[in-house]
This record gives structure tokens, C-alpha cells and sequence, in this order.
């Protein structure tokens, strides 16, 4: 019976050694992790979409942005594949062909092949009737589903080029638009200038996997096309403790 009790106190020994191992691992781990605060002003989440139709040269290319939003960004330090990005926004929020946004990242667009084209000028009685249409039922639907959210759930050194950018990795991106959820591969870059990162993303996503009908006019002579790209930059310094 002594024997049996004495090894049972060694294996309690030894799973107490094996826990407490653990634990310090995890906790070393921890302290290398960084939670970071992302810069409005220097970030974006925009969607453009791209015209179509036999009659595509009186139609528009637009981008919708995000006007307000909720983030949350972590890294551990010096690793990039560990980076991780959440993001939770109101469909009431989106905002449609700014000129603000359409001439700051116009040439980001052209860059990465996103656009061929400059944006047309476009009237605020047209934007505000392409908003109201973007959130109606017959699209986005922002009464019924009125949240988008996208997280990064994996990063992976594979490069890629688009236009005349080389973006040396590969993000899943799990994106939630009415009521459904995709989740595509995008190219992407990230960098480092001190404490302050950047991650810029940009894939593309189809209208109909998330249950929307491209908006479509005179018989389809004037549409969107299905595709429409994802375009992220995301700028972040660690948070203040």
C-alpha cells in the first residue's frame, strides 16, 4: 500500500512539473503578444465595385467605404504570420463614392490593377440614390442584416503580384455580408516602421455568395459585375498600458 502511494505522489509530482511547464510557456508566449490600437485616419475598409454591360462606358465604377467601425488588432512581436484583425461595422455606416476617399486611394487602385480608370464625377443626388439602393432589400438589405463583420484568420508567406506591387502573403479573410459568410484568400503586405504597422490586403469576393443580386439596369445594358474587390489598409501602433 506504501508503494502504491508513493507512486501515486510522484506522478502527481511529475503532472504538477508538466502543468507548471506549461504554464510558463504560455505565459512567455503572452508577453511577446501585443494588443495594438488602429489609426482611423491612416486605415480603410473599402469595397469597389466594377461596372458592366454592353452599355459599361455610361455606367460607373464605385467605392463604398466604411465610415465608422470597430477594430481590434494583435501581433506578436516581429512575427507577421502570427497577425490576427477584426473588424465589426453598421450597414447604416457605408458611404458611397466620397470624393475624399475616391481621390486618396485612387492611385493605391490603380497600383494594384484594382482600377484601369479614373472615378467619374458623380452628383450628390446620384450618390444618395446609389446608397439607398446599396442598403435596400433589394441588395445589402441593411434593415434585416444590419452588421458586417471581417476577421483574419490565417496568414501565409506566399507572394503574390498585382499590378506593380508584390504583396508577399496570403491572408484567409472571413468576411459577413447579409447574413453570410465567406471566406476567400487575399494578397497581402505588411511592414513595420518602429512601434507603428501596416497591413494592407485586397481580394476579391463575388456578389452572389453572399445572396446579393448585382445591381443591374435597362435590361442589364448597365450593371455591376459580379466580382467586386476588397480593399484593406490597416494602420496600427501598440496600445498604451
Amino acid at each position: 500500500m506504501a508503494h502504491k502511494s508513493r507512486g501515486f505522489a510522484r506522478l502527481l509530482v511529475i503532472r504538477w512539473w508538466l502543468l507548471s511547464l506549461l504554464t510558463c510557456w504560455l505565459v512567455a508566449s503572452d508577453l511577446h503578444a501585443a494588443d495594438y490600437r488602429v489609426l482611423p485616419e491612416q486605415s480603410v475598409f473599402a469595397v469597389v465595385t466594377h461596372k458592366g454591360g454592353f452599355a459599361a462606358g455610361a455606367a460607373h465604377n464605385h467605392v463604398v467605404v466604411a465610415s465608422r467601425y470597430e477594430t481590434r488588432f494583435w501581433i506578436e512581436e516581429s512575427k507577421p504570420l502570427s497577425a490576427r484583425f477584426q473588424m465589426e461595422l453598421a450597414t447604416e455606416d457605408l458611404v458611397v463614392d466620397d470624393p475624399a476617399h475616391r481621390q486618396k486611394w485612387y492611385p493605391r487602385f490603380e497600383a494594384l490593377a484594382i482600377l484601369d480608370e479614373p472615378f467619374k464625377e458623380m452628383s450628390e443626388k446620384d450618390r444618395a440614390k446609389i446608397r439607398e439602393t446599396m442598403l435596400s432589400k433589394k441588395q445589402l438589405e441593411a434593415s434585416a442584416f444590419p452588421e458586417i463583420t471581417a476577421r483574419v484568420e490565417e496568414v501565409v508567406a506566399k507572394s503574390s503580384t498585382l499590378g506593380n506591387v508584390e504583396l508577399p502573403y496570403r491572408v484567409m479573410l472571413r468576411l459577413n455580408v447579409h447574413g453570410r459568410e465567406v471566406v476567400e484568400p487575399v494578397a497581402a503586405r505588411y511592414e513595420r516602421d518602429g512601434e507603428k504597422v501596416l497591413i494592407e490586403a485586397v481580394g476579391i469576393f463575388r456578389f452572389e455568395d453572399f445572396g446579393i443580386k448585382p445591381y443591374s439596369a435597362m435590361l442589364g445594358a448597365v450593371k455591376n459585375k459580379n466580382e467586386f474587390h476588397i480593399y484593406v489598409t490597416v494602420v496600427a501602433v501598440p496600445v498604451e498600458k
